[in-house]
């Protein structure tokens, strides 16, 4: 019995230290202190701790480390007594100024794009550090890789300090040397040839090919690969690749191995369909490999973006294409079975759109063929994509899809990338025959981000001045109706002519959408054009004198089958245009024409045109159409002449005429001149103009000639704005034609 009490009262000791010892170790209170900027409850917010826990070591550490993680604080030290949590902080300062010193090759305000640490940010010694990795990596990309970035705090009162970046800038790394081991198929200038770091040499002192940047030695192993799977062997491999220092010198010497491996051939291409409306023969014809022809393993792709296209217009939007390929190493030999089957169908969950700094999202959202709820359709975001980037209003656009937490649901990011929209253009044109000509204008094809299109020109020369002023809104009342007003001026007192113009007239269209494919625009438009014969004039030019007053309706019906309104390069479109003046004002005339586009890819760099377009205009209610309804060519409508003047004349003045044709054959070709991205089209102008339905003109030689043209066009888009320079060669014209060699225009952007 005594032991049984003796027993009663240890165990009655030992919970009773328990208790006291848990009591003694739980966070009753918390005080912090130290504190500036920060207030009390952020800080204990920020430690993650609440009243009534148990302090231990580990508890201690995580409160440590999740004020640390905050970077708002230098120092801080925590004590437990009394069961009182006690935190000790010292902020970290703020910062006045960040300054860089010792920088002349890479401008301020490019460096400050790479740093996260600005002015009135919180001072934290491990985001030093990390923008100093990312200011690094800029002078690297430009291949100045033994820059040094030295930071120092200049300390001020009120806890403010200066941030000074010391740097010391490195010369250019350049490439002296690439050595290609194991080739014994292609030389090593071939393989050198398809890689973007070049050798250093005189004549690229320019250009930046020869600078050594590690990245871009990862991307040309790549294309190395690429080149070898592209020309039947499949079995390539890099088996090393070297950059190291020359001694002495500033420059790299880059040593690639490589394994060729064997030559194939393309064996047995089959194509095997569980789709209905997708016959395997029909598709295998879209499949540009031939049985026992070069392995080409671009080929492959090219198959599986033709099978998606046919796919796509049979209605399969979630069409699998599974390429199974076989290796017959025995007689070297590559087969490939395509293997179509229908995916599961998906929905759009959310589409979001970022990027869009000036643009407002309607103007993006409504080129959007698709709506939250809509089945996936793949066809429908590439079109969505190629209309964005028609607005003209971003350097970049992509979709990307996004994958949520349901199986059926995707979410559609539209990531766009603003560029300047608003545009001064300076052009000029010159003839050995004529004067310079001056052209300006002002234009704003994204007015205030609401896709508004504001445009004013002008054409001055001794001869002619011409203004435009134009307003368009493309989705009027948040419709696909798009409604333009336009004003103009235009005063003419050509040299060696005995009389002088003046039109001055206004205008009003509206357009939209028939079809998906299909567009209907209809205008109206009143002018005046008063001609003024001057003392001296001949019989002719007094026919001409006196006022006609044009009221007229038209309209343009298009339809458009190209497989991109942004840079087509297959289909076609067609356009019919109609215009009735004689609803009022003094002119009675029917004008017709109509202009036909068709793309066609020539090979993988090749994109070949084929533009044409002819009209007619004739009087009517026993009246002739004026002169001002004649059609004229020249300058961008039949290049290597001078706009409007071709065809009928009399003296120097050029009538135009009713009937013309126009017919261009055209190459599109981009040249890849380091460090320029250049445009070229090649061209061949052939076209007329001719016909004066008038007896009072019958002394004027109206008869049908061809004039043709054969050039070349290069357009840049430069930093200043775009650059357009047109140089044509005149094969046939007539006498009485003004020809127009060498033309060009730049756009400064704003």
């Amino acid at each position: 019995m005594k032991n049984y009490k003796i027993i009663i009262v240890l165990i009655s000791i030992f919970f009773l230290n328990t208790v006291v010892y848990a009591t003694d170790n739980r966070i009753l209170e918390i005080k912090a202190s130290g504190e500036q900027r920060v207030d009390v409850d952020t800080i204990i917010s920020y430690s993650e701790v609440v009243i009534g826990q148990d302090y231990t070591d580990d508890l201690g550490d995580k409160i440590l480390k999740n004020l640390f993680d905050t970077n708002l604080f230098s120092n801080i030290e925590i004590s437990f007594t009394d069961n009182v949590l006690n935190i000790y902080v010292k902020e970290n300062p703020t910062i006045n100024l960040v300054k860089f010193e010792g920088n002349k090759k890479v401008k301020d305000e490019d460096l400050l794009l790479e740093i996260s640490l600005k002015e009135r940010s919180v001072y934290s010694r491990s985001r030093v550090k990390k923008d100093i990795t990312r200011m690094l990596t800029l002078y690297q990309r430009s291949g100045r890789l033994s820059t040094e970035i030295n930071p120092t705090v200049e300390i001020l009162n009120n806890n403010r300090v200066n941030l000074i970046y010391e740097i010391t800038e490195s010369d250019i790394t350049e490439v002296s040397n690439i050595i290609i081991l194991g080739n014994k198929v292609y030389s090593s200038t071939e393989i050198k040839s398809v890689m973007k770091t070049k050798e250093k040499r005189l004549l690229r002192i320019f250009s930046s090919a020869s600078r050594y940047d590690p990245d871009k030695l990862e991307y040309d192993k790549q294309l190395i690969a690429q080149f070898y799977n592209d020309t039947g062997y499949p079995d390539f491999k890099i088996l090393s690749s070297i950059a190291q220092l020359t001694p002495n010198s500033n420059s790299f010497e880059i040593i690639i191995k490589v394994d060729e491996g064997e030559l194939y051939n393309y064996g047995t291409v089959e194509v095997t369909s569980d789709l209905k409306k997708l016959n395997s023969d029909i598709i295998r014809r879209t499949i540009p490999i031939k049985d026992n022809e070069l392995y080409d393993a671009s080929k492959i792709k090219l198959g599986i973006k033709n099978i998606r296209e046919v796919a796509e217009v049979e209605g399969y939007s979630f069409i699998e294409i599974n390429p199974v390929i076989s290796q017959d190493n025995e007689n070297n030999l590559i087969n490939v079975n395509f293997l179509l089957n229908e995916g599961p169908r998906v929905y759009v969950n959310e589409i979001d759109i970022i990027g869009n700094t000036r643009t407002i999202d309607r103007v993006i959202r409504r080129e959007i063929s698709l709506s939250e709820g809509d089945a996936y359709n793949k066809y429908a975001i590439n079109y969505s994509k190629d209309s964005i980037r028609a607005l003209g209003f971003f350097s970049d656009v992509e979709i990307d899809e996004v994958r949520t937490t349901y199986d059926d649901k995707i979410d559609l990011l539209v990531e766009v990338e603003e560029k300047n929209t608003g545009e001064a253009t300076i052009g000029a044109g010159y003839s050995s025959s004529t004067s310079a000509t001056l052209m300006f204008g002002l234009k704003e094809t994204n007015f205030l981000g609401k896709g508004q299109r504001l445009n004013f020109s002008g054409n001055l020369s001794d001869t002619r001045n011409l203004y435009d002023i134009s307003f368009t809104e493309p989705y009027f009342n948040n419709k696909p109706l798009s409604l333009t007003t336009k004003l103009y001026s235009n005063f003419s007192d050509p040299s060696g002519v005995n009389y002088e113009t003046e039109e001055l007239g206004f205008g009003l269209s509206a357009g939209f959408p028939l079809a998906s494919n299909r567009f209907l625009s209809m205008r109206y438009e009143l002018y005046t054009n008063k001609v003024k014969a001057d003392t001296g004039a001949t019989t002719y030019e007094q026919l001409l004198a006196g006022t006609d007053t044009v009221s007229a309706f038209g309209y343009t019906l298009n339809l458009d089958n190209r497989n991109s309104r942004y840079k087509p390069s297959r289909g076609y479109n067609i356009q019919l245009n109609q215009d009735i003046a004689g609803l009022g004002g003094t002119s009675y005339y029917i004008q017709n024409s109509f202009e036909f586009n068709i793309y066609k890819p020539l090979s993988e760099r090749f994109i070949g045109a084929l533009k044409l377009e002819a009209g007619n205009v004739n009087g009517y209610n026993d009246k002739y159409a004026p002169l001002s309804s004649n059609f004229t060519l020249g300058g961008k409508r039949l290049r290597g002449f001078k706009s409007g003047k071709v065809g009928p004349r009399s003296g120097n003045s050029y009538t135009g005429g009713q009937y013309y044709y126009l017919t261009s054959l055209e190459t599109n070709i981009d040249l890849s001149i380091e460090p320029f991205d250049i445009t070229t089209t090649l061209f061949v102008d052939v076209g007329s103009v001719w016909g004066l339905e008038n007896p009072a003109y019958s002394s004027i030689n109206d008869d049908h000639k061809m004039r043709s043209s054969i050039g070349v066009n290069f357009n840049w888009d430069s930093t200043i704005g775009p650059i357009n320079i047109v140089y044509a060669n005149v094969i046939d014209s007539v006498s009485t034609d003004t020809t127009d060699n060498l033309y060009f225009d730049i756009g400064y952007n704003f």
